[in-house]
């Protein structure tokens, strides 16, 4: 075993516990409550690894450090953050462990500190290319959890403004010669699609094909998406466009929205509202409420260049209507109202809060036993994992976290030392003890989130995305801050 990781779990014969540092490890206590417990405590003990790599669950550690139940013994507490919902036992979890990570125990030792001195020399316990994979493993899984993609079929007659519709909203995710010219990837489906959002195109019925083949087509279609067994792949969203100045609801049209759909996730949009006339429009809606469709799910657009009209209630309609993991990158997907985009930058305030305090939590529990200042490099991997999760919060995409995030992350190494704690906080002391890791972690976390939201914003304003420089008198004002706060 070569190489532990945070949240790596642990087993020493009788009980399992997750590794915070080479000093601690989170597990239950005799009482059954969670606890802090010295790793010499635990020793001696194994990892379940692959390749000499633990298998680590940050996840499952972070929200240990929130429990508040008592269990009969840590195969519970495990039980429950791993949430397993099968009969439960030591031999299951290496069972599913090998089966879905390849996993088995490892021995491992725990690296004793060199003194030289009586003094413990200053050794970081990550390098900065480990720090930098670590990152980049957190942020793809806060972005599979933060940015997850939705989509969106756009369904309706030939000529009913869907190309327009989509470019109004989405701008040009669609060419300026669709539709028909997409990928066709299944079942004669147009799929558009970037990295935030998916449409497929239903290439448009004829007037006068043949609708029960459509119907047909389509069912088909929508069956296939939605027995996927990864719900990232279902259509979470029905934009069906019917074009006002026809006037005309058919019989296939109400097929589709009320029995090949869910109700509940279609969107009626009339499109070319400003070509058609107020007693087409009234009669239309009267049409589909008769037809059992909520009122609140109508929408009447026009397209970008007659105005956008209704385009920004469609767009708001479609972000409360999806699923709420597909909301983010909806969010930031769409081109029709800025203001909305700047606002839900805004509205992400208290979901980075909630990543922060789950690591304020872990990082106190890691500092219950208390941690030589020169020891404080324990604490990257929460602050790594924390960082991580803002920037995929916050949807900072790669050239961003390239170009902003990363070199801030590479020099967390040496912020840790304890020479640069010394200097940053001025009358520490010798250890960091559990107030003092959770402050500097919180601090940390209001410090990045403040420069991840400012980036976010400028990325939407259209202003070029400065670097995150380590600030050391805005960083103390934070820690002031979370201190008082605490």
């Amino acid at each position: 075993m070569n190489r532990l990781r945070f949240g790596a779990l642990l087993y020493n014969g009788k009980e399992l516990g997750f590794y915070l540092s080479h000093r601690v490890v989170f597990t239950v206590y005799g009482s059954g409550t969670v606890h802090a417990m010295a790793m010499h405590d635990f020793m001696p003990c194994k990892v379940f690894a692959v390749n000499g790599v633990a298998v680590s669950f940050p996840q499952a550690l972070t929200t240990a450090a929130t429990i508040s139940d008592k269990f009969k013994n840590s195969l519970e507490f495990v039980k429950k953050t791993l949430e397993f919902l099968e009969n439960f036992s030591f031999e299951n979890l290496e069972k599913m462990l090998k089966k879905w990570y390849g996993a088995e125990l490892e021995n491992f030792i725990i690296p004793v500190p060199v003194q030289e001195n009586n003094m413990q020399t200053e050794e970081n316990t990550m390098e900065e290319s480990e720090v930098i994979k670590e990152f980049n493993e957190k942020y793809n899984e806060a972005r599979g959890k933060f940015g997850k993609r939705p989509n969106i079929l756009v369904c309706g007659y030939t000529g009913s403004g869907k190309s327009s519709l989509v470019k109004a909203i989405l701008g040009n995710i669609v060419p300026d010669d669709a539709i028909g010219d997409g990928r066709p990837k299944t079942m004669g489906y147009d799929c558009y699609e970037n990295e935030l959002v998916c449409i497929w195109d239903s290439k448009g019925l004829e007037s006068g094909e043949a609708e029960e083949e459509f119907t047909i087509h389509t069912r088909s279609f929508v069956r296939e998406k939605q027995q996927d067994p990864n719900v990232d792949n279902h259509i979470h969203l029905v934009w069906y466009t019917i074009q006002g100045s026809g006037a005309r609801v058919t019989d296939c049209d109400l097929n589709l929205i009320r029995n090949i759909f869910n109700p509940e996730h279609v969107i009626v949009v009339v499109t070319k509202a400003d070509v058609t006339r107020e007693s087409q429009k009234k009669a239309l809606m009267e049409a589909l409420k008769n037809a059992g469709i909520p009122e609140e799910h109508i929408i009447f657009t026009s397209d970008a260049e007659s105005g956008a009209v209704g385009c920004k209630e469609l767009m708001k309609l479609s972000y409360e209507m999806l699923p709420e993991a597909y909301r983010d990158a909806f969010m930031e997907a769409q081109r029709i109202d800025m203001e909305a985009r700047i606002q839900a930058i805004h509205d992400k305030e208290g979901k980075a809060k909630a990543i922060i305090t789950a690591a304020v939590t872990a990082a106190a529990a890691a500092g219950a036993v208390p941690i030589p200042l020169s020891d404080a490099a324990v604490l990257i991997p929460l602050q790594i994992t924390m960082i991580a999760s803002l920037a995929g919060l916050y949807g900072l995409r790669e050239e961003a976290v390239r170009q902003a995030a990363m070199p801030f992350v590479a020099k967390l190494v040496g912020i840790f030392a304890a020479s640069s704690i010394l200097k940053l906080l001025p009358g520490l002391g010798s250890v960091v003890n559990a107030t003092v890791a959770g402050t500097l972690t919180g601090a940390m976390g209001m410090f990045v989130r403040r420069n991840f939201e400012d980036i976010a914003i400028a990325k939407i304003e259209g202003r070029s995305v400065n670097p995150v420089f380590f600030d050391v008198e805005l960083f103390r004002k934070f820690y002031d801050e979370y201190k008082k706060q605490k």
